[in-house]
């Protein structure tokens, strides 16, 4: 209701251009009768579409609220966080069926599941429609339309429903698919941008994870965030370790505390020799202090375990290569792979020594 009598206000401030105050009227009850079809047409809860349902339930709750949904119906809003609706479709197939193995191997045997404790990024509808309306609006703002869609807000429930129906597309050519090895259910592990090379999940995770493939990704190397340099002082760098619980010890009693030292000092007691044969770092040797390569990178707010650490400036240089944990797929690849002709079966082959069944 507050759109119309916005839509009224407007078209009443106006009214000058027209010829006849009639025509205000009749633009008015055009406006209404078209939303009031709308409305009828979509239904006012979207997230309770027609999407396929597979029975399992993911529970949303922020304090204020709590909402079950299907698993399937709980898949775009995690694909939404993750990538951009005009991603290529391939790509967006490829990652539905990544996420939906992940959350059904994350469920186990349990029916129901709590969104914080799948790991993952994810937004509401609601929260897709504010954020595909606003970005049309952004788009075509020099434009007829798009100067009508911000004096109004008209056109909201038909830009979701454009981009939904692409959804609902993805979910369809997908439904019900999971990526199994051996006959079991695989963790699909993925990140945003390797190295240059995914990592092998048999020589770093064991034998259990030998599904996750190391593959050449060239192409990561080409984007624009491939690489990342943080600059810390000693200060600042053992401060951070020290609030993420990594007490650094010398000569195995003494606690070390940076006091009385400089960059060179330090920088002499790492160790950083063990790495994987992609190149991503398993331990960093702080003195005495063995920590774990991901926990390291925690610590520091750092992209990758593919790093490089060096004196800069009477301070510390680290240089990292990619974004994210490097196993599995990389989806800055598999967006490459997805421009370039391959559908998402093959892309997720790529990655996984797999086959894709359905549940």
């Amino acid at each position: 209701m507050f759109f119309l009598l916005k839509t009224y206000i407007i078209l009443r401030k106006y009214e000058r251009f027209f010829m006849y105050k009639k025509v205000t009227a009749v633009l008015v009850l055009g406006i209404i009768f078209s939303v009031a079809i709308t409305l009828i047409a979509n239904g006012v809860n979207e997230e309770t579409n027609t999407l396929y349902k597979i029975g399992k339930k993911v529970v949303i709750s922020n304090g204020k609220y709590e909402m079950t949904m299907d698993v399937e119906q709980f898949i775009p809003c995690v694909l939404m966080a993750q990538l951009d609706v005009d991603s290529p479709i391939e790509l967006l197939k490829a990652q539905a069926v990544v996420i939906r193995t992940y959350i059904l191997y994350s469920m186990g045997s349990k029916e129901k599941i709590k969104a914080q404790e799948l790991g993952l990024p994810y937004c509401t509808y609601a929260q897709m429609r504010e954020r595909w309306y606003e970005d049309y609006r952004r788009k075509h703002a020099a434009t007829g339309w798009g100067m009508f869609y911000n004096l109004t807000d008209f056109g909201k429930t038909k830009v979701y429903d454009e981009k939904m129906a692409c959804i609902h597309k993805v979910m369809e050519k997908t439904r019900g698919k999971v990526l199994k090895y051996q006959g079991k259910m695989i963790l699909p592990l993925f990140h945003r941008i390797s190295n240059g090379q995914t990592r092998a999940g048999e020589s770093a995770l064991g034998s259990d994870y030998r599904y996750l493939k190391s593959i050449p990704c060239d192409k990561d190397e080409q984007e624009d965030e491939f690489l990342s340099v943080r600059y810390f002082t000693l200060e600042e760098f053992l401060k951070k370790l020290s609030e993420n619980g990594i007490v650094i010890y010398k000569d195995k009693e003494e606690k070390y505390d940076g006091k009385n030292s400089d960059v060179h000092e330090f920088i002499s007691m790492m160790d950083l020799s063990n790495v994987d044969e992609n190149g991503y770092q398993l331990w960093v040797r702080l003195g005495d202090t063995k920590v774990n390569g991901d926990v390291f990178r925690e610590a520091l707010g750092l992209r990758s375990t593919s790093m490089k650490i060096e004196e800069y400036e009477q301070g510390i240089r680290i240089t990292t290569k990619g974004d994210g944990h490097g196993f599995g797929m990389s989806l800055s690849f598999a967006r490459s792979l997805a421009e370039n002709g391959a559908n998402w079966g093959d892309i997720l082959r790529k990655f996984y020594d797999c086959v894709i069944v359905d549940y």
